[in-house]
C-alpha cells in the first residue's frame, strides 16, 4: 500500500484541519467511499467510481489551499453537477456522482482525509496517469 501524499512534491498543510477530521474521515471512506471508488487493488474495469488518489490529483491541480480544496470537494459531494465537476471525462464514463447520506461534516472529514493523501495508489496507477495524460492533475 503506497500513501500518495508522500509522493507529492510540496508539503501539505494540515495545521488547519480540525481535531480528528482526518481519522474520521478515513473511517467513513471505508464504509462510504471504497464500495465504488475501490481501495488497494481493485481492478480499474471493475471500478463504479474513479479512483479517489485520481481524484485527489485533480482536486489539488485546482485547489491548492487545503480550505479551498475542502470546500470544494465537499460543495460537489453534497450537490454533483456537471457544471462544478472537476472530471467531466470520469463523469462520461460513470455518470455523474450519486448523493450521498452523509452529513456536511462528514463529507468535511472525508474531504480532508483525501486532501491529507490518505488515499491507496494501486499498482495500475500508471495506466491510468497514461489515459488522463492531458489532464493539468498532480500526479
Amino acid at each position: 500500500m503506497s500513501f500518495v501524499a508522500c509522493e507529492r512534491k510540496a508539503e501539505l498543510d494540515l495545521s488547519v484541519a480540525p481535531e480528528g477530521a482526518i481519522e474520521q474521515g478515513v473511517a467513513l471512506m471505508g464504509t462510504h467511499c471504497h464500495t465504488c471508488h475501490g481501495v488497494g487493488e481493485s481492478r480499474m474495469d471493475a471500478m463504479l467510481a474513479p479512483p479517489l488518489w485520481g481524484v485527489r490529483a485533480h482536486y489539488l491541480a485546482r485547489h491548492s489551499d487545503p480550505e479551498d480544496f475542502v470546500d470544494a470537494m465537499t460543495a460537489f459531494v453534497q450537490k454533483p453537477r456537471m457544471e462544478s465537476s472537476l472530471l467531466l471525462f470520469e463523469v462520461a464514463r460513470y455518470g455523474l456522482k450519486a448523493p450521498v447520506s452523509l452529513s456536511e461534516a462528514e463529507i468535511r472529514s472525508v474531504s480532508w482525509a483525501i486532501y491529507a493523501g490518505r488515499v491507496e495508489r494501486p499498482s495500475w496507477s500508471r495506466e491510468y496517469r497514461k489515459r488522463h495524460a492531458s489532464c493539468e492533475a498532480n500526479w
